[in-house]
């Protein structure tokens, strides 16, 4: 369970994290204004809502720790292109390709890992500790940020030129990178599969059974108040 808070919200650090606790410095450095920025997270987003769907089988057929593994690594290989500061187009498909390592590659293995680690009994303790867990470790991630770039900036960040702003946030964006591509070692190492996760590779969804829970009233209430719930996270995100 550590290493599914620890890898939950590492692989969000540099399309989200980041751009949260940053988003002056960021906007600046890329010269994008908030509209920009904006359409940057909309490709994200597109790229996201595809993956959703074809992540989940994906995860039936490959054990959890090797793809959370790879999609970590993946996705701190976007965090070198990330640190190269390139132009807007580039970006876009940067938070493209992360929305692929981020959901298709990630999201099902560690919502079926934490469902394995939960059993029959203990489902709401293994959602309540990954999300608070991750609530937890995303506030860490953005302290140590915050030092990151205090330790290496000549001055004070309302005074300090663009290019000092610039150096010390790209060794921000490297040390977060390097986290990434740490934990996932650490998950590929030492995370466990059980019994009950090989039993349930052998249970592997079928298109079917996704028409069937599409038809579902339930499904389309709960997608609804999940995309109101973001809607307003992501406002006082920015605020």
């Amino acid at each position: 369970m550590f290493l599914l808070i620890l890898a939950g919200e590492a692989v969000f650090i540099l399309p989200f994290v980041l751009p949260r606790i940053f988003r002056p410095t960021v906007l600046d450095v890329f010269e994008l204004d908030n509209v920009q920025l904006g359409l940057c997270f909309s490709v994200y987003g597109v790229v996201a809502m595809v993956s959703y769907i074809l992540g989940g089988p994906l995860a039936d057929k490959y054990p959890p720790r090797k793809l959370i593994a790879i999609a970590l690594w993946l996705t701190a290989l976007g965090g070198f292109v990330f640190a190269s500061y390139p132009a807007i187009a580039i970006l876009q498909i940067l938070y493209g390709w992360w929305g692929f390592t981020t959901i298709f590659l990630f999201w099902a293995p560690m919502i079926k890992a934490t469902r394995v680690w939960g059993g029959n009994r203990s489902q709401g303790k293994a959602f309540g500790f990954l999300d608070g867990g991750r609530g937890l470790t995303g506030a860490l991630f953005g302290v140590m940020g915050v030092f990151i770039f205090s330790a290496f900036l000549k001055e004070e960040p309302d005074i300090a030129s663009l290019t000092d702003r610039k150096n010390a946030f790209t060794y921000v964006i490297y040390v977060a990178s390097s986290i990434i591509i740490l934990v996932g070692f650490l998950v590929w190492a030492f995370m466990k599969t059980t019994q009950s996760e090989h039993q349930s590779n052998l249970e592997r969804i079928s298109w079917n059974d996704v028409r069937q829970v599409l038809k579902l009233p339930s499904v389309w209430l709960l997608m609804v108040i999940i995309l109101c719930g973001y809607v307003g996270y992501k406002i006082t995100d920015i605020i």
